[in-house]
């Protein structure tokens, strides 16, 4: 039975330029939501998107993962 495939999200408390660590944590909400069983799902896609707060200077108010699990 195919698994669905999860988001994550994150909201940041105030902006930042260390973007990596916004995906971080989608990621890790992310996977935190699976329940698929280990070492099932070598070939899961993952794909990032932002919300951005368009001003001048923009920021991103929220980091969100899809991940779809593979064959």
């Amino acid at each position: 039975m195919a698994q669905p495939p999860v988001t994550g999200r994150h909201r940041p408390s105030a902006p930042s330029h260390q973007h990596w660590d916004g995906w971080n944590a989608a990621v890790e909400h992310a996977l935190a939501n699976t329940n698929w069983p280990a070492n099932t799902y070598a070939d899961a896609t993952v794909e990032f998107f932002a919300t951005v707060k368009v001003t001048n200077p923009g920021s991103i108010v929220e980091y969100a993962v899809k991940i779809t699990p593979g064959g």
